[in-house]
This record gives C-alpha cells, structure tokens and sequence, in this order.
C-alpha cells in the first residue's frame, strides 16, 4: 500500500537553543540550590548536583566550568526568584489594601523563614572565607535590601533617612530570628516576637 500525503507524520517543533539552556541552566540552579537546603555546603558538590539535575557531567560543565561558578549562579538565582516572589505578594497586599506595616513585615518573615533563606545561611556562611563567593554575595545583599526597600516605600510612602534605619533594623531582626530557628523551633514564640516588632516600627516611624 502506498502512503499518501496524509501519512506523513509531522515534523516535530524544535525548541530554540536559547530556551535549552535556558531549562539546562535552571535545572543545575534549582538542584544546587535543593542541595544546599537538604544536605548544606560542605556536600553541596559539583557530582551530587548533576545528580539531583539529572544530566550529565559534561552538560554541567557547559553552564558552570567549576563549583564556585556554580554557587555563585546561585545566589543570583536566589536573588531574581525571591524578587518575582516578593513583587508579586506586593502587588497582591496593594490591591488587597492591607496595612503596610504588617504587610512589610509579613512578606519578609515569609522569606527569612522558609526554606529558601536556608541555602542563604549556607552561602553566606561559605562567603566568610572565600573572597568570590563573598564579593557575589555582598552584591546580592545590596540588591535585595533595594528592592525590600524600595517595596517598603511603595507601600508606606515614606522614602526618609528614619524609613531606610527602620528597614535595615528590620531585616537585621529578621535574621536573628532565622539563626535563632536553627536552634530552637517555636513558631508561636517567633510569631509573637514578629507582631511585636510591628508595634515597634510603627513607633519608630510616627
């Protein structure tokens, strides 16, 4: 039986280079960043993120030459999700018409208390004496205290020398709160701490 024009199977759509990599490059950021989370730096090696990627040694090398290329992908990738993340809950308490300073307040215990801020703690931690991995990370650092502080005065108005104190104060509190958790877990202690700091920024800024 001869095949007809109709037999034809069709031609598969093939998916541009760029959108390859671009996957390939989120799949070896997203595994690096689980590793960090579930088994912390010291282990977090080139090997174990192929693994958890699911591709092979030589794909890896393409994207990151080494570990530090690596880890330091990482905090930038850290960086643009937890900014997508966070732009968007601001969009959301704006329309909503939530107070802002229980909105601010929230959306960073949100960060400074999932998992996500863990692979953090391992990173800045490494930073301490790797001068690539801390130059990277000082940079992530003034990127996204920027950006919490320029959501801080879009939902509050306020863009003063009190208001920029009143944010690093409260990211430095919020950090302290993440370390302390490493230690001890109580959330009903931690969440009534956060309420209180609310009180506490409000009379900072009257």
């Amino acid at each position: 039986m001869k095949k007809t024009g109709t037999d034809v199977a069709p031609k598969r759509e093939r998916v541009p280079q760029a959108e390859r990599r671009r996957v390939t490059r989120g799949k070896l950021l997203d595994a690096t960043i689980e590793s960090l989370i579930d088994i912390g730096y010291p282990r977090t090696t080139t090997v174990e993120v192929g693994q958890r990627a699911g591709l092979s040694r030589g794909a890896q090398l393409h994207h990151f030459p080494s570990r530090a290329d690596l880890l330091v992908g990482a905090i930038e990738h850290l960086a643009d999700e937890r900014s997508k993340e966070f732009e968007a809950e601001l969009n959301s308490r704006l329309q909503k018409g939530d107070d802002p300073f229980d909105a601010m307040v929230e959306m960073l215990w949100s960060t400074f208390s999932g998992p996500l801020y863990w692979a953090v703690v391992e990173l800045m931690v490494a930073a301490r004496t790797d001068s690539e991995l801390l130059e990277r990370f000082e940079a992530f650092e003034r990127s996204l205290g920027g950006r919490i502080y320029a959501a801080f005065k879009q939902l509050t108005g306020r863009g003063d020398r009190e208001a920029r104190v009143a944010v690093e104060m409260t990211l430095y509190f919020m950090r302290g709160l993440a370390m302390e958790r490493i230690f001890r877990e109580n959330d009903a202690h931690y969440d009534d701490l956060v309420e209180r700091w609310k009180k506490s920024l409000r009379t900072m800024l009257s």
